[in-house]
């Protein structure tokens, strides 16, 4: 019989395996795993759990029972270590799911209620405290800034980007994502002003290169506050041409009901597409943290839908507002 640690992660790789490319309204009960990250996270938590209950005496040829039974007191131990309530809600999360069968259920077990993530780019967020955007100065890590800026990725996205991740839809340049956040494929659409200096970084490469080196990656560059950024950069670029040019408008939103239909989405559906002829107007806490950075509290829809439909792939204004115009 195999050890509990093999044994876990072989039920993890199994629940990804039925799950990837499902869509997450076909799993109303949450029970598979749909994306590649969070099958990693799992795994590395699993791992963890594994050599705490080797330090813990615990034969590694336990039954899933055994196992299981260990799991209040290692989420206490983690809460008397002071871990955020989110690193025990995860560890939590992938236990339950890698010890299928044995009446282990999240509300049951002692994890502290999450609260709301800190938001990237401010000094004061925890995880932000060992990043150092020293590293942007660093000539080493030009080519990534440099397209970080243009195209506004996550750090998973850039690492995994290929030679044959670049198209052109509707004349368009666009850098394919294979699996996006959710595990979605994802086509991050390049601005027509900085399509050429992308497609540079993707000239001469073969296929299956990689257009960013393992060591261009190995920095502690805040790669979010680059992709906030840029999304705040596309609403400026895209409302200046509403502004500019009244047809624009009716081009742009044949554009986004395009990208709904490619994505297999009805477009009629969403909340902020039915309501494009209104502003979106941030209320409550959000409107507070505008106003008191002197930022605008009023956005035009149309725009706010593009950057989220292109650029950020969230299909959604408030997410886009909440954690991109801040």
């Amino acid at each position: 019989m195999a050890n509990i640690k093999h044994r876990m992660q072989s039920i993890l790789h199994d629940l990804y395996r039925q799950g990837r490319g499902m869509k997450k309204k076909s799993d109303p009960t949450h029970q598979y795993i749909h994306s590649k990250i969070t099958l990693q996270t799992y795994l590395a938590e699993v791992e963890r759990y594994a050599r705490w209950l080797k330090d813990q005496g615990v034969k590694m040829r336990c039954s899933e029972q055994e196992a299981a039974e260990q799991v209040p007191r290692y989420l206490q131990g983690l809460a008397q270590a002071s871990k955020s309530p989110s690193t025990i809600h995860t560890a939590a999360a992938a236990l339950v799911k890698a010890l299928p069968g044995t009446e282990l259920v999240m509300a049951d077990l002692p994890h502290p209620r999450r609260t709301h993530a800190p938001r990237k780019g401010r000094t004061a967020a925890p995880s932000l405290r060992k990043r150092s955007d020293a590293d942007q100065l660093n000539p080493k890590y030009r080519r990534l800034v440099e397209f970080a800026k243009a195209v506004g990725l996550r750090r998973d996205e850039y690492r995994n980007l290929l030679g044959r991740d670049l198209t052109h839809i509707d004349g368009h340049a666009h850098v394919i994502v294979e699996q996006g956040k959710g595990g979605k494929m994802q086509y991050q659409r390049i601005d027509d002003v900085d399509a050429p200096l992308v497609e540079r970084y993707f000239a001469g490469l073969e296929p299956d290169d990689s257009v960013f080196l393992p060591e261009e990656m190995k920095n502690k560059i805040n790669l979010h506050r680059l992709r906030r950024e840029h999304a705040q950069e596309m609403y400026r670029r895209y409302l200046s041409r509403l502004e500019a040019d009244p047809a624009y408008r009716g081009q742009l939103l044949r554009e986004i009901r395009d990208a709904f239909h490619r994505a297999g989405q009805d477009w009629r559906r969403n909340p902020d597409m039915r309501r494009l002829a209104t502003p979106y107007v941030c209320r409550g806490s959000v409107r507070q943290s505008l106003d008191g950075a002197g930022r605008a509290v009023t956005y035009d829809r149309l725009a706010l839908m593009a950057v989220s439909v292109f650029h950020l792939a969230h299909w959604r204004c408030d997410v886009t507002v909440k954690n991109y115009m801040q």
